[in-house]
C-alpha cells in the first residue's frame, strides 16, 4: 500500500522516517475505520471518519487532498468487494467536498 501511495502521491518520495512512519499509522486507522464500517455496516462511519480525518490533515496544515491516493489505493485493492467499494465511493466524494472547501490557495476566492 505505502509503496502504491510513493507511486500515486509523488510528494511522498520527499518524506522523512517520520513523516512515513505517520503515514503509515494513517493507513491503518483508514483501513480499520473501513473494517469496523463494513462490520457494523455503516457507511456514515467511514465517511465521517474520512471527514474528520480531513479535517485534522487541515489543522495540522497537511493539504486533505492528500488523503485521496490512500483513499484510491484501497478501491484498487478492494474492487472486488461492492460494499468496500460503495464506502470508499461515497467517502471521497465526501473527501473531494471537504478538499474544495479547504484546500484552497491564500488568496483564492472562496
Amino acid at each position: 500500500m505505502l509503496a502504491r501511495l510513493e507511486r500515486d502521491f509523488p510528494a511522498m518520495a520527499d518524506y522523512s522516517a517520520p513523516q512515513r512512519e505517520r503515514t503509515a499509522e494513517d493507513v491503518a486507522h483508514i483501513v480499520e475505520f473501513l473494517g469496523v464500517a463494513l462490520y457494523t455496516d455503516s457507511d456514515d462511519l467511514f465517511t465521517d471518519f474520512i471527514r474528520w480525518t480531513a479535517a485534522v490533515l487541515t489543522a495540522r496544515r497537511v493539504p486533505a487532498r492528500s488523503l485521496r491516493p490512500a483513499l484510491d489505493a484501497l478501491a484498487a485493492e478492494l474492487k472486488d468487494f461492492p460494499r468496500a467499494t460503495r464506502m470508499l465511493d461515497r467517502a471521497r466524494g465526501h473527501l473531494d467536498e471537504a478538499v474544495a472547501a479547504t484546500d484552497q490557495s491564500p488568496g483564492a476566492p472562496a
